[in-house]
This record gives structure tokens, sequence and C-alpha cells, in this order.
């Protein structure tokens, strides 16, 4: 009897479970097979979750505005009126990074966003900075006089623009590759909403977070203006991180043999230079002036770029610009982020130090009160992701 029992129960269960395991077994049968790459890997896609999975072991993960429905396709820029309100700026802004993006930054230190903000808002922030320029032209040739000679006093004692000339004459310097402008985004609003808009994406590419706004810059390079060396941009910063990125947004078009930035692909990652090439100021040949037989084919630059293209770099990675046309400014603004995480050098106000003095003026006045070593806080480098 008991035996029966248990047979009976066996039976019924076997019987009732059948459909769902069929339903199952359907299901499962049309799962979503995908080619991974070239070699025809082939993986089961079975939920959204498993897409993200796959993405997050990759390290990778894509930016989209909350609450909207996820495409496939690249999502057109609505026009929209102009204003300088946050939420309608942010609207002037790509929402999304896609993964080659994101590959082809994390691979080579630099990418492209093309048409990644309005235009519209661009022409504002173009009016808005050529105003600042224009009022602080003498500061900008003041900061050229201190970094070339080392000396605030001779700087600060050049009262015209044609002192400054006369001063940067005496070390044999005649043509500038351009005109610098410090942190606009503490005085204009229009800078600033761009760079907040910005710090989601910033966070990705870096692979962090949270980011923090460390500067933005406005280069001005004239008509007139020499080549921009090369050089890399987190050797002037304060801090000891590895996660830096610039987006560096022309604000006047890129032709094709422009003034666009041109970069050395996987420099970002090539440890070796620094460290077996240590830079000298001796005059003597060094693999620093071989960059063309270090990175063979690989130097490449995004022009022609128009108004509403960026391109983003890591801070490590060797870039340059070439001299000017000669028949028309290039306006370009940069915006730099930093691994809120990251700490600022002992010798960070050293000018004696290993790092570049060039951008001292834009953050010593809130380094002198940060502890070297240490997490941090401090308004005039805010943290901008997440809000």
């Amino acid at each position: 009897s008991t035996w029966c029992m248990r047979w009976l129960s066996i039976t019924l269960t076997v019987v009732l479970t059948y459909p769902i395991l069929t339903i199952g077994f359907q299901h499962t049968s049309q799962h979503t097979i995908k080619r991974w790459d070239s070699q025809a890997v082939v993986c089961r896609v079975k939920t959204q979750d498993d897409v993200d999975s796959i993405m997050s072991s990759m390290g990778l993960a894509q930016v989209q505005n909350k609450g909207k429905k996820k495409k496939t396709t690249p999502k057109k820029i609505k026009k929209k009126p102009a204003s300088t309100s946050s939420s309608e700026s942010k609207a002037m802004v790509g929402n999304k990074v896609g993964l080659r993006t994101q590959l082809d930054y994390s691979r080579n230190g630099h990418a492209v966003l093309r048409d990644y903000i309005d235009p519209k808002l661009l022409t504002k922030v173009r009016t808005a900075v050529m105003s600042h320029a224009q009022n602080e032209e003498l500061k900008s040739w003041r900061q050229k006089v201190e970094v070339a000679l080392g000396s605030p006093e001779i700087a600060a004692s050049c009262k015209t623009i044609e002192d400054c000339q006369e001063q940067l004459e005496t070390v044999g310097i005649v043509d500038i590759p351009f005109l610098q402008y410090f942190n606009t985004w503490r005085t204009l609003p229009v800078v600033k909403e761009l760079a907040y808009d910005l710090a989601e994406s910033a966070s990705i590419l870096l692979d962090v977070p949270k980011v923090r706004l460390y500067q933005d810059s406005i280069f001005w390079k004239r008509s007139v203006d020499g080549p921009t060396p090369w050089h890399v941009d987190a050797k002037m910063a304060p801090f000891d991180t590895p996660h830096f990125i610039t987006f560096w947004i022309p604000l006047t078009p890129v032709p094709s043999s422009g003034t666009g930035l041109m970069f050395c692909s996987k420099s970002h990652a090539d440890f070796a230079l620094p460290y077996w090439n240590p830079v000298s100021d001796k005059k003597e040949s060094s693999e620093w002036d071989r960059l063309d037989h270090r990175y063979p084919q690989k130097i490449i630059d995004y022009m022609p770029m128009k108004v509403g293209d960026v391109t983003v770099h890591s801070g490590w990675s060797l870039h340059c610009a070439g001299e000017s046309d000669q028949t028309t400014d290039r306006i370009a603004l940069a915006i730099s982020f930093v691994d809120a995480n990251a700490e600022i050098r002992p010798d960070a106000l050293d000018t004696a130090g290993k790092g570049d003095n060039e951008d001292l003026n834009g953050y010593l006045e809130w380094a002198t009160s940060v502890k070297p070593r240490t997490k941090f806080e401090h308004p005039m480098v805010p943290i901008v992701w997440p809000r």
C-alpha cells in the first residue's frame, strides 16, 4: 500500500510538470545566438541581464539617459530653443558613449565622438569664451612668460602684451603655440553646465565610479602661432593617477589640413618610453625625437572636425597639433576630468619637481590647501559624477 502511494505520487509529479518543462525547452531553443567576434565565437544571450553581465566582465557599460527606451542606432540630437538651464543643455549633449568608442579609448588612448554636442550650444560657448579671452589676454601672455622664464616676478612686472613678448624674446621664443585661458567654468555658467553634462561620459571612459572636474582651458591658436609640441596632459597636473581624461571640443571648424590634435596611438600604455628615456635638458637626441619611428603608422588625427565633434584622450597619451595655416584662428575648449579618488603628489607645488609647470597657475589656488597623499574635497575641483 505504501509503495503504491509513492509510485502514484511520482507519476502525478511527472505528468503535472511535463508541460512546464516542455515550454522551458522550447523557450531555450529560441534564445538569440550572436557572433561575438571575427573568429565566430558563439555565445547564447538569454536576457538583457546576460548582455549587461558580459559587458561588465569586459569593463564596459553604456551611458544612457535613464527612463528612455534603448535603441540600437545612434539617436539624432533634437533641436531645442537655446537655453542656459541644465536640463536643456543636457539634451544638447550626446547621451551615449558606444562600445566602439570605449574600446578605441581603452586600446589606443584616444577616440572621437561625432556630432556629440549640439552646435547651437557651442555657439553660445564660443561667444562667452571669446569675450572672456579678450578681457584676460594680458594674463594669458604673463602665464607664457612665467613658464618660459620660470619667474612669477618677471611675469607680474609685464604691464603690456609687448612687455611679455620682449621677455619671451630674451630666451629665444618668438612664436608661441597658442594662448591659454584656465578655468572659465568658474565664471561662465554655460561652460560649467557643459562640463557637468560630460561628467557621466568621463566616468564611463575612465571606468571609475566617481569623477572630479579638474579644469577647463580655452586654447586659442591664432593664425600666426606655431605648432604645439608633443606632450602629455597628466604630467602638467598635480595628481598621481592613470585615470585622467580630456574632452577636446573645437569651437570653430577644423579642416583636413587644420590644427586638430594628432595622437600617438597606444602611447598611454607605453611605460617603457618614460622609464628608459627620462626627459633631459640636454640638447642631445633621444627617443622622444623619434616618435614616428617608435609608433609607425600609429600617429593619427580625426580631421576634418565640425563644430559638435569631440575628441577624447587619456592624460598619458602623447599628442600635438600642427602650426596654423596662417589664415584663420582656431579656438578649442578642453575639459579635463580625473578619478575622484586621485591624490595629489607631494611635489605638486615644487617647480623643480618631476612635473611640468605649465598648468601651475590653474591649480595653485586650491592645491596649497590640500594635503598630499590624502582623499580630499574642494569646491574648486568638485566631484561632478555621480551628482
